[in-house]
């Protein structure tokens, strides 16, 4: 599953678990501070340097995919890269070395974090359909005429729904443009959600955006089949069809190459 919906508001399912992971710990952590054994200002610690850590890794990992510091600061496109957060171990070693009245609290209030998270990832996993084959729908050009989504998907495909009005879209959309010629090996299909063709020509216009398959989807088919409602989502297929992985969230030209490079042999020729 790849977002969590409540009501209007769709939120990633990654930060979701992440919450509730850090939320389990702080109320461990209340229950031993109502004790006399603070250990709340080492979890911000121990979080955040794991946050940090996830960031750092992903960052070096892709230091070709960044403009520059800002970019490499701006964690909107979800880059983490779960070893770096094993940064947070030496914080909490310190903690268990320099505090030893609070390595129960430490322990325990950790413990819980664990559980929390194994709970969540548990559910979540139970909660994930199993990948079904690109829908058998007909989308529209910018003409109005009608094209069928089989036909346009031909090899690896990208689809990226998105509408105008939505920010993170507007965000992302410079990303998708340039990725068309770098990554030539993809079809990239950019699937208006429910607006009409005039709404998307002058966006596109007036942000200077050439897409080679700019679609529209008035009924929001691909929404449905996708099961989420939020924008931006990203699907991608292979050449046969089968749906490999999804996206929910703006991409960046970082995080864009991590979700082709981890799901694709060869997104590059």
């Amino acid at each position: 599953m790849d977002a969590i919906l409540i009501g209007p508001l769709a939120l990633p399912a990654g930060t979701v678990v992440a919450l509730i992971t850090f939320s389990a710990a702080v109320l461990a952590s209340l229950w031993w501070q109502w004790r006399g054994k603070p250990v709340e200002k080492w979890l911000w610690l121990i979080t955040l340097a794991a946050l940090a850590g996830a960031r750092a890794a992903f960052v070096l990992r892709y230091p070709e995919q960044y403009s520059g510091l800002l970019a490499m600061l701006d964690i909107r496109d979800g880059g983490w890269w779960w070893p770096g957060a094993l940064a947070a171990l030496p914080v909490a070693t310190l903690c268990l070395w320099r505090r030893p009245a609070l390595r129960l609290a430490l322990l325990s209030s950790t413990a819980a974090a664990f559980m929390a998270l194994a709970i969540s990832l548990a559910t979540l996993h139970a909660m994930t359909p199993e990948p079904v084959p690109m829908p058998d729908i007909t989308l529209e050009n910018l003409q109005g005429t009608p094209i069928p989504l089989a036909q346009v998907a031909q090899g690896p495909t990208l689809i990226n729904l998105w509408a105008t009005w939505c920010p993170p879209c507007r965000r992302e959309m410079p990303v998708l443009a340039d990725a068309q010629s770098r990554y030539p090996n993809v079809r990239f299909v950019l699937a208006n959600q429910g607006e009409t063709a005039q709404a998307v020509r002058d966006y596109l216009m007036q942000a200077d955006l050439n897409f080679d398959l700019p679609l529209l989807d008035p009924p929001m088919a691909l929404g449905h089949h996708a099961g989420n409602g939020g924008l931006p989502l990203t699907l991608l297929f292979d050449g046969k069809g089968n749906e490999l992985a999804r996206h929910f969230g703006p991409l960046s030209r970082a995080s864009l190459h991590h979700f082709l490079t981890s799901h694709l042999d060869d997104p590059r020729p």
